[in-house]
C-alpha cells in the first residue's frame, strides 16, 4: 500500500503527553498533522520542535479529515473534570459548522463510560448544527501509553481500541491506523471503549496495590517479596494468561483459590498482621455467594 493511498490530515486538540506522542506517531507514519493547544508554552515547545500549531482561529479554518481530542481530564475531589474535553468539543463543533465535508471527531482522553454519547456528542450537534453521522463521525479511541515512554509505546500498540457510532466512523479510523499492520483492532461501542481503558489503568492500580500489601507482610515473616513475585510472574496464570480471570461472573472456586485465600488471611491474623490484608478480605468478600452465571460476550470484534 502506497502511503499516498491512506495518508490523511489530522488535528490533535491538546498537545500533552498523550496527544503529543499520537500526533508525532501519526505523523511519523506519513500522516499530516498540526496540533492545537490553548497553553501559550506548549504552543512554543512545539514550534521549536518543527511541529506545526495552531490557534483557535486557524483550528476552525483548518482543512483536516479528523479532529482528536486529547485534553486532560483531571479528577478533582473525587469527580473527573470534564471542563476541558467539554470545550474542545465546543471548539470543534464551530469548526465543523464551517467545514465543507464530513469529518471524523475522536476522542482520546480518559473519561468516565459515558461520557462521549453524553456530553460530547450533543455539544458537538448543537455547535456544530449539524447531525452525527451525516455530518460528521464519532468515535472512542482510548489510549495505553505510559508517561515515559509514550510516543515508543504508541508507535508498538499491543492493541487498537475503536469504539464507533457507526461503520462509517469505525472504517475512518481503522484507516488512520492502517499503517499499523498486524497490530489486532477491537472494534466496539463508544460505552465500552471508554470502560476499555478504565479497566485497564484500575486492574493496574489493584494489582501494584496488592504486590505493595503482599511485600509489607512478607518483609514481616521474613520472606523474600521480589524473590517470590517474580517467580509467581513466570508460574502464576493470572499474570502471564491474558483471559485467566476477565470473565467477569465467572464462578470463583476449584480446589485452591477459596481455600489458599482464606489459609493465608488466617495465618497473617494468628501472626499479628490483620490489618495489613484488606484486599484479601475484599476478594473474599466480593466472591462470597458468586455462582457460575452465563457469561453475555461484549459486543465487539478482532481483528
Amino acid at each position: 500500500m502506497r502511503v499516498d493511498e491512506w495518508s490523511s490530515r489530522i488535528v490533535v486538540v491538546g498537545a500533552g503527553v498523550v496527544g503529543t506522542a499520537s500526533g508525532v506517531g501519526f505523523r511519523a507514519k506519513g500522516h499530516r498533522v498540526a496540533f492545537c493547544d490553548c497553553l501559550k508554552r506548549r504552543v512554543e515547545e512545539l514550534e521549536r520542535a518543527g511541529l506545526e500549531s495552531l490557534n483557535l482561529e486557524q483550528l476552525v479554518e483548518a482543512e483536516t479529515d479528523a479532529y482528536f481530542l486529547s485534553v486532560p481530564t483531571p479528577t478533582v475531589e473525587g469527580r473527573v473534570d470534564l471542563s476541558a474535553i467539554r470545550a474542545a468539543a465546543h471548539d470543534v463543533g464551530v469548526a465543523l459548522r464551517k467545514a465543507a465535508d464530513w469529518r471524523l471527531v475522536v476522542v482520546r482522553s480518559t473519561v468516565p463510560p459515558g461520557t462521549t454519547l453524553m456530553h460530547v456528542l450533543p455539544i458537538l450537534e448543537r455547535a456544530s448544527g449539524r447531525s452525527v453521522g451525516a455530518g460528521f463521525g464519532l468515535c472512542m479511541n482510548p489510549e495505553f501509553l505510559r508517561e515515559r515512554s509514550a510516543e515508543d509505546d504508541f508507535m508498538e500498540p499491543r492493541v487498537i481500541v475503536i469504539g464507533s457510532i457507526d461503520r462509517r466512523s469505525e472504517l475512518a479510523l481503522r484507516r488512520l491506523y492502517a499503517p499499523w499492520e498486524g497490530v489486532p483492532i477491537v472494534a466496539t461501542d463508544l460505552v465500552t471503549a471508554e470502560a476499555t481503558k478504565y479497566t485497564a489503568n484500575l486492574f493496574n492500580a489493584t494489582k501494584i496495590s496488592f504486590f505493595n500489601q503482599l511485600e509489607r507482610i512478607f518483609e514481616l515473616i521474613g520472606a523474600d517479596a521480589r524473590a517470590a513475585f517474580k517467580a509467581a510472574a513466570l508460574g502464576a496464570e493470572g499474570l502471564w494468561s491474558s483471559t485467566y480471570g476477565t470473565k467477569g461472573l465467572a464462578p470463583y472456586g476449584g480446589a485452591c483459590l477459596p481455600k489458599d485465600i482464606a489459609g493465608f488471611v488466617g495465618f497473617v491474623e494468628e501472626s499479628g498482621l490483620g490489618e495489613l490484608v484488606p484486599i484479601l478480605r475484599a476478594a473474599i468478600a466480593i466472591n462470597e455467594g458468586v455462582e457460575a452465571s452465563p457469561f453475555m460476550e461484549p459486543q465487539l470484534a478482532i481483528a
